[in-house]
Formats: C-alpha cells, structure tokens, sequence
C-alpha cells in the first residue's frame, strides 16, 4: 500500500464498511463504542504503525469513534494546526479517568500532542462549546463565513477532522445532533483549506452506526463521494 496506489481508506470500526475497500477491520476490537479504553487504544495504534503508508483521506466510521483523529495526529513530528469542522466541539473533560472518548478527543489532544499548536473550531454549535466552557487555551471557535480569513494566517501544515453531523439531515444521517450546514458549505470549506494551507490530513467521520437504514447508508455514501470527487 502506498499513497501513489492508495488515495483514502476505511477504518471500520462498527461494520458500516464491511463493503467498503480498501478498508481496515477494527471491528474485533472491543472496548472502542465512544470510549476507547487503554488496551483498544494500544491495538488501534498498533495496527495504524503497522501500515506502510496512511493515505491523506481516512474516512473513521460513525462520529463515536472521532477520537481517531486523535491516533492519527499523535504520530505527526512537526507543528501543525487542526480544523475541527463538527457541530460538537469534543471538549468535554474525562468523565473517569483519563480515558479517551468521542466527546473530549480535542481536549486530550491539546494536552498530550505538543506539535499541535492550534485548534480552530468552524461551524460547531455555539450553544454547546458554552456548555463545554472554557475551551482549552489553544482553541479558538470561529463561524463558517470567517474562516477563509483565519486560514489564511495559518503558518503551520493543517489537519483537519470532519463530521458529518455539521450538516442537516438531506446530506448526512448520524448519531448525534445535527447543524445546519449544507455538503456545498463543506466543499466550498474544503477547497478554501486546500488552496490556503497545506493540508496534511483530512478524517471524515458521521456514519449511522444505531440501525442505518438504506436510505441513510446512500445518504452518506453519496457525501463521502461527492467530497472525494471534488478532492
């Protein structure tokens, strides 16, 4: 596998790409729904050094396992900047412990990745990053309209983690509540972040993981390829 043959991969996590290739199979790794516990995150991990290559795009299942982002980031060596593009902002602290989880991935990653200089949050709900309050001091929380203008002071390669849940339910079906914002908001974004930085990373998360029906699986798969083709 290479990044000349490999353009995106699947990470599946609960099943929802069986079908899908290329893929990598997580599914027999329990203790991963939500929170991912210290033996499944040392698997996880492992798995991932074990690629040769890791493609630019990695879709990551449904929005319950977004902490993937968090993997992928602690293996980049240089200062980098991520985008958070959610209608969550994934701050909130351990319930117990320090273990990892979908809702606090961006916390944990401000305080154990030094490379990460940044976090810009766009289009998350603002209600709920008041309920998560106050964000950790790297992390600045800025509206769709006013991102070109921040990405454009980006000095640093940028990351960026998508779920799909920024976006209202005629283009992607979730787990989670869900924004307003429309597939075009999001390939307009993308394209903004291509043309200004160096994107390092694209995930792509937000799959219906509790009883998908067809139409929800054809829903998100048509996004997945809508953004891959304008990629």
């Amino acid at each position: 596998m290479s990044k000349e043959t490999v353009k995106y991969l699947y990470f599946n996590l609960s099943g929802v790409y069986d079908s899908k290739s290329p893929m990598i199979d997580l599914t027999d790794i329990s203790g991963t729904n939500c929170y991912c516990d210290d033996v499944a995150a040392s698997e996880i991990c492992r798995r991932i050094d074990a690629l040769p290559e890791i493609p630019l795009v990695r879709f990551i299942d449904s929005g319950n396992y977004h902490y993937m982002s968090l993997f992928f980031m602690r293996k980049i060596t240089i200062p980098f900047t991520l985008l958070l593009l959610d209608n969550h902002p994934d701050t909130k602290p351990p319930v117990f412990g320090n273990i990892t989880s979908c809702g606090g991935w961006v916390r944990e990653a401000t305080e154990t990745i030094p490379n990460l200089r940044q976090v810009i949050m766009a289009g998350v709900d603002q209600k709920l990053i008041e309920e998560e309050s106050p964000l950790p001091e790297q992390v600045i929380s800025v509206g769709l309209t006013d991102l070109p203008s921040h990405l454009k002071n980006v000095t640093t390669p940028l990351y960026i983690s998508l779920d799909k849940d920024i976006m209202n339910t005629s283009y992607a079906s979730t787990d989670w509540t869900q924004g307003p914002y429309t597939l075009d908001d999001m390939i307009d974004v993308l394209k903004e972040a291509y043309a200004s930085c160096d994107v390092i990373g694209l995930d792509i998360c937000g799959e219906k993981k509790e009883d998908p029906t067809s139409e929800d699986l054809l829903i998100n798969e048509k996004t997945n390829q809508i953004i891959l083709d304008q990629l």
